[in-house]
């Protein structure tokens, strides 16, 4: 799409054939981890988002389904 995804954003996830976002193990260790690198945006599976224990009120955190619904948060 020639689009540039913004640099505070991070996108976390395993994508499948159709274009679905995957859990991936140890989220709330990667959201730590990205927090501590200055990224502002995390998009992430949205069955691992809501097994977060802590949202953090400094990052936004979206869950997604598809890489479609990442492209609109991002673009």
């Amino acid at each position: 799409l020639d689009k540039i995804i913004p640099a505070d954003t991070v996108l976390v996830g395993e994508v499948g054939l159709a274009g679905e976002v995957r859990s991936v193990s140890q989220l709330e260790k990667r959201v730590t981890e990205a927090k501590a690198l200055g990224f502002k945006q995390i998009i992430a599976p949205g069955g691992s988002v809501k097994r977060l224990k802590k949202v953090r009120k400094d990052l936004r955190i979206n869950g997604v389904k598809t890489v479609r619904e990442a492209f609109e948060i991002v673009l």
